[in-house]
């Protein structure tokens, strides 16, 4: 009696990791990795940027694990943007971590290209901007310097009424080729 349940349950967790791992590449298609959307952020430090569309990404200075290879990729494709595009698109690195510092998360910012500004939020700035944009993060239970956060990047556009955030993108690595496509887009809008 007891090897047919062992078998059955056997039987069962094969067919149950078989499904799960059909199942995988719909969890991860490009088309997930990106979202249009069109809400509206009436925020003072998104809205006083001299640029039309500005890409954001919150993380905190230091973070080696996600934040530094997202950053050094995507300083490396903003270098490789035309000069007129840079003109108008802006970059902001938005820090979870309310730093001692204020200066810190410019410095980690522009480590990846001059062109990027790193932001410091106070506490209540942080508590808007994160509820604004659905950014979860907490203190590491593990390391006591480090956070968990989420690691999107968002694609925001000036209208008559604001910025808006266009499109949120969630995988990693980047689709580059589909931001830059979202760019030029929201540019000729």
């Amino acid at each position: 009696m007891r090897t047919k349940i062992t078998k059955f349950s056997l039987l069962l967790l094969v067919i149950l990791v078989s499904l799960l791992v059909m199942a995988l590449p719909a969890f991860h298609t490009k088309e997930l990795s990106r979202i249009l959307l069109t809400q509206e952020i009436n925020l003072d430090l998104l809205l006083d940027a001299e640029q039309d569309v500005e890409l954001l990404f919150f993380g905190y200075a230091g973070c080696v694990d996600v934040c530094t290879p997202r950053l050094s990729d995507l300083g490396k494709w903003y270098a490789s943007l035309s000069e007129k595009t840079r003109e108008r698109v802006g970059f902001k690195f938005l820090d979870l971590s309310v730093p001692k510092q204020r200066e810190l998360p410019m410095e980690f910012a522009k480590a990846f290209h001059p062109d990027f500004q790193g932001i410091f939020l106070s506490e209540s700035e942080l508590r808007r901007y994160t509820k604004a944009f659905s950014v979860y993060f907490s203190s590491s239970l593990t390391q006591h310097n480090e956070f968990n956060h989420t690691a999107h990047l968002y694609l925001l556009k000036r209208d008559s009424r604001g910025k808006r955030v266009r499109f949120v993108y969630s995988a990693y690595p980047y689709d580059f080729q589909q931001i830059a496509s979202d760019i030029k887009e929201l540019i000729h809008e």
